[in-house]
């Protein structure tokens, strides 16, 4: 078994590992030919005090976009499967930071392996200085023990309803500073109009069957010429309201308007006889057609929230959300210089897993 190379300057495979530091205890690499995947899951157990369970991270990047000079052997179909401890590689790319450069190659014994890096600085007269950093590796997975991890497996979910660019990051994480204190819960609801708002919540679910309309009938009708969903769609706020309750602290929502939807989906289409394919292929048709400003809403932990959020330290080059009503949400972190490869975060609804 043999793995060695050197590290692109850019320090991306240092900054992914930064990206999902906080997503769970263990972080899984695997390094093969042609790619170098990273995967990370956060489990109920992480992190008593703040529950959490479901949040899944995965990337998959060409090995030169992370590397030059790869070279890797081993009996397993030339791949390399690992775990390791994220906060570990952290201290590398500390040292890594102001180095001319890195290389990394696999050392030891298989009952006792580390992921070395020999990162090499320059002193004020020119002469380098090299620094060794051993990184425990938890684990070699085999084949099977790897997928057991399901850390690679990108989770089956049904198309999107909706699929937005969010504001940028830096936003994001200065709007969670304000909600601090006030909640544990944030529901995030966007529609096929550009607009995505936040709002804080209490954590509970309600069944909109149940709960009766916050707004009468008459005052609906003649407030609806401010809307944009038409003149029987609820507000963001009463959806939202209906569905999840308020937070027992405050209710608080920030609203982005202005936002790009972009088209990642084909609108589903009719048949020779013109029907659809499936009832929800009919209303997907519906809601893009006749119902673009009805809002989608799904609520999650502000602490995942805030794991999503340190993808900012891969510089992306653009985020997508995906969003599946009631369901789930995905993060796509478009990342520069890389063909268009992605850090994806997948977190379910709060009390879906």
């Amino acid at each position: 078994m043999r793995l060695k190379a050197t590290i692109q300057r850019n320090l991306l495979f240092f900054k992914l590992a930064q990206a999902v530091e906080k997503v769970g205890k263990s972080l899984y690499i695997k390094f093969s030919k042609d790619y170098v995947a990273f995967g990370a899951n956060h489990g109920i157990g992480d992190d008593p005090n703040e529950g959490g369970g479901g949040l899944q991270c995965w990337s998959r990047l060409p090995a030169g976009a992370l590397f030059y000079g790869y070279q890797i052997h081993s009996n397993s179909n030339d791949e390399i499967n690992i775990e390791l401890k994220a906060e570990d590689l952290l201290l590398a790319m500390k040292s890594a930071t102001n180095s001319s450069s890195v290389t990394m190659r696999m050392t030891g014994r298989t009952a006792d392996p580390y992921l070395t890096f020999v990162v090499t600085t320059e002193d004020h007269l020119g002469n380098a200085r090299p620094i060794t950093l051993d990184i425990p590796i938890l684990k070699i997975l085999t084949t099977s023990g790897a997928e057991d991890t399901h850390a690679f497996d990108e989770p089956g979910i049904d198309d999107p309803d909706v699929y937005i660019m969010p504001p940028q990051l830096d936003r994001l994480r200065n709007m969670l500073t304000s909600y601090k204190g006030l909640c544990d819960y944030v529901v995030i609801s966007a529609n096929l109009q550009g607009d995505m708002v936040f709002t804080t919540s209490n954590g509970d679910v309600l069944d909109d069957r149940d709960v009766p309309s916050l707004t009468p009938p008459q005052t609906r009708a003649s407030t609806s010429g401010s809307r944009r969903g038409g003149a029987n769609e609820p507000s963001a706020t009463e959806q939202i309201m209906r569905r999840y309750g308020e937070a027992e602290k405050a209710q608080v929502e920030t609203r982005f308007s202005n936002l790009f939807n972009p088209p990642l989906a084909e609108p589903p289409q009719r048949n020779a006889n013109g029907t659809y394919n499936s009832r929800r292929d009919e209303l997907k048709a519906d809601r893009t057609i006749n119902r673009p400003g009805k809002f989608d809403s799904v609520m999650i932990r502000v602490s995942d929230l805030q794991r999503v959020l340190q993808s900012q330290n891969v510089r992306p080059q653009n985020v997508i959300c995906s969003l599946l009503d009631n369901q789930s949400i995905l993060f796509m972190v478009y990342m520069r210089d890389t063909d268009n490869a992605t850090l994806v975060y997948f977190i379910p609804q709060a009390g879906c897993i």
